[in-house]
């Protein structure tokens, strides 16, 4: 592959690239939940009889702890442990569904972990019927699961495909051995071949996969190995995520050393690999970090404009509500983004209580939720009609990305620029869901 050099301008070598002050992530911003907080919002979806909702489960169990893990997750190996676990994600569904009077139909079932496939058949069996007993799943509902590579096998797949599965995504992270010696997460490049066979073989309807950009031991040179292989691996999208190490809040990434970590310079250049990689081999860049097959859903969405961006990624609906249940799961609804209790004894307990287990959020008024709707529509449409803005909202919200380069102004519309695209991913973009800034 032949690698461009592209020159950057002088101030990225020297500012850090700082998240939006207003940013949808649960950092600085987020206050404490309450019963009270949560029921406007609650009762706002409810009287929504349009709104689409998606439900996001979190199954946080793993085998093992990766050093680039940077979610919610539980390393568990015995039973009964984790059948205690989906007697309360149970209750919980229950607590969601009454939440909204009984609202239950389903654009959108998205598994998350963890590994949700580290749980044996009957516990995966369970969770569905658990979901089918609150909930109303259709043919309609697109239902999607993370998986392990090294978790995985034919019968496996066979199984998820029976339950109504029709959507993977393989937690990769990367592809170079060095790299995954680093980290601890090792699956060769002809394992990710197998499963990538059986999974076409099986018919799921879409395939993609990540890769962190930003992980010790990786290099410009490692990263257009990597993005040769994965091409060769031909999955049907792939999401490209910057990886930071954050030990203060995942104590077990002490053992990532500093030293080892690419320098921001060589991840804006490894990025670049990434898109002309992908572009070179036929695939579409979708919103900021997404690569896709011309055929794929979210290429048809973001040329028919009907492309969505919430906690969740990419959708080919505009506007999705989320509803998190399990330990550490993120919600989203109008004005609202909220994730559940990340201590598991604490989830048990407010589970057992007869309360949901909300426990951070980021409320946000109507200026905060028209930005985050300008910003998104941005991002996905990579335009927009200065029209829809009032001076105000175009100073304070656009016009420093103008100033930048991220973003150009027209006569009547705004459009990101290749450098915006290129380096607002590492801006607005994170392997950790709760971390993302849009």
């Amino acid at each position: 592959m032949k690698t461009t050099t592209r020159t950057w301008p002088s101030s990225l070598a020297v500012q850090s690239l700082v998240r939006p002050s207003e940013a949808g992530s649960l950092g600085d911003n987020a206050i404490r939940v309450s019963p009270e907080l949560l029921q406007p919002f609650f009762a706002q979806l409810t009287a929504d009889k349009d709104a689409e909702l998606a439900l996001n489960v979190h199954l946080p169990f793993c085998p093992s702890r990766c050093l680039s893990c940077d979610r919610v997750a539980v390393v568990a190996h015995r039973d009964e442990e984790i059948d205690h676990y989906i007697t309360h994600l149970d209750k919980e569904l229950m607590l969601i569904a009454e939440a909204i009077d009984g609202r239950g139909g389903l654009a959108r079932v998205h598994f998350g972990g963890g590994s949700p496939n580290h749980l044996s058949e009957l516990a995966l069996a369970t969770v569905f019927s658990h979901i089918n007993r609150h909930f109303s799943i259709t043919d309609a509902t697109r239902i999607s699961m993370e998986l392990n590579p090294r978790r995985t096998s034919r019968a496996q797949l066979n199984f998820l495909k029976g339950l109504g599965v029709d959507q993977l995504k393989l937690e990769v992270r990367d592809v170079d051995a060095k790299v995954q010696q680093e980290i601890g997460r090792i699956h060769s490049l002809e394992l990710l071949e197998d499963v990538i066979s059986i999974a076409h073989g099986v018919n799921f309807d879409s395939l993609g996969m990540d890769y962190l950009i930003g992980l010790p031991g990786q290099t410009v040179e490692s990263c257009e190995q990597s993005v040769a292989a994965m091409v060769s691996l031909s999955p049907d999208w792939l999401v490209c995520l910057p990886f930071h190490r954050r030990e203060s809040v995942f104590p077990h990434q002490i053992a990532v050393e500093a030293q080892h970590l690419p320098s921001l310079a060589d991840r804006l250049a490894m990025f670049n690999q990434m898109q002309m990689g992908f572009d070179q081999a036929g695939y579409e860049w979708v919103g900021l970090n997404v690569f896709a097959k011309p055929e794929h859903e979210l290429s048809v969405a973001q040329r028919t404009g009907s492309l969505g961006l919430n906690v969740l990624g990419y959708g080919p609906e505009r506007s999705l509500s989320v509803l998190g249940v399990g330990l550490g799961a993120l919600s989203e609804l109008p004005g609202l983004i909220y994730q559940n209790q990340a201590n598991l004894a604490s989830w048990h307990a407010l589970v057992d209580a007869g309360l949901l287990s909300a426990h951070s959020a980021v409320v946000s008024d109507e200026s905060d939720i028209l930005r985050r709707k300008v910003l998104r529509g941005l991002i996905c449409r990579q335009s927009l009609y200065s029209s829809a803005l009032t001076p105000a909202q175009e100073a304070e919200w656009l016009l420093p990305l103008v100033d930048q380069g991220f973003v150009s102004k027209g006569t009547s519309d705004y459009r990101l620029t290749e450098l915006g695209r290129s380096v607002l991913p590492h801006m607005w973009a994170d392997s950790s869901p709760v971390y993302r800034a849009l």
